[in-house]
């Protein structure tokens, strides 16, 4: 038996540094990152460096989107990631409840509802496989039906499993021939037609949001433009000091 092991990226360390609380895959990301930000001469500093990306600190809310030209939605997303588990690290699940912290993940929260606003043009809401007309076309009831059936023969086997266990009884034949039973059912479940297009759609879906994410913004994007998303960023930005002219009062 073989195990693929992959380098994990910087959100899994990150989340799993905070989901047990300790330093050691803390540790591990910055070491992980050390070349990238070698320059930093600590953790708060790099902290800092990530938070300073995406909560403004001086000049109008225009001044700093614009500095968000060229950057990627996907790397506004990771940094606004690394800003939520910080501050759930340092007030607990559901971050800070007032203050500062509090105010700057609002923003955060804004700028990323923002910037990521035509996401559900790339993935609808409604999938192109959630549509009866789709449904029919490819079978979907006799998917359902298979993953009914599956479902009941499993269910089926463990029964026989925890009753040999139970009473000490032989049900070798019984349990190989319900094992086989459902990798019969699985086999068809996986080559269906409704599953093959399922896939196949879901494959484009995730191909466009890719592409969308990955994509340097453009100054146009990052411009005003009427959304109730960049109504309530204004207003997050007036929450963190911005004034009813845009600029941050320090």
């Amino acid at each position: 038996m073989y195990i693929l092991y992959t380098k994990p990226s910087e959100i899994q360390l990150w989340a799993a540094g905070f989901a047990y609380g300790g330093f050691f895959c803390l540790r591990q990301l910055i070491a992980y990152n050390y070349n990238k930000y070698s320059s930093m001469r600590s953790f708060k500093m790099y902290i800092e460096n990530k938070l300073s990306e995406i909560v403004p600190s001086a000049g109008t809310l225009e001044d700093f989107l614009r500095t968000l030209e060229g950057k990627t939605i996907k790397e506004i997303l990771d940094n606004i990631s690394y800003m939520s588990l910080y501050n759930m690290n340092k007030h607990g699940v559901g971050g800070a409840r007032e203050g500062s912290d509090k105010d700057g993940m609002d923003f955060a929260n804004a700028l990323q509802n923002f910037v990521n606003r035509d996401v559900l043009k790339h993935r609808p809401r409604e999938r192109e496989y959630d549509t009866e007309e789709f449904k029919a076309e490819n079978d979907y009831e006799g998917y359902s039906k298979a993953r009914g059936q599956k479902a009941r023969v499993s269910m089926a086997r463990n029964k026989a499993r925890r009753e040999a266990l139970r009473d000490g009884d032989d049900k070798t034949e019984e349990i190989n021939k319900l094992d086989d039973e459902v990798a019969k059912l699985q086999d068809i479940i996986d080559d269906h037609p409704y599953i093959r297009g399922y896939r196949m759609i879901n494959a484009e879906y995730d191909k466009a949001v890719q592409d969308y994410h990955n994509t340097p913004l453009k100054a146009d994007y990052l411009k005003d433009d009427g959304s109730e998303a960049y109504d309530r960023l204004v207003q997050a930005f007036r929450t963190i000091g911005g004034d009813d002219e845009g600029t941050i009062d320090i």
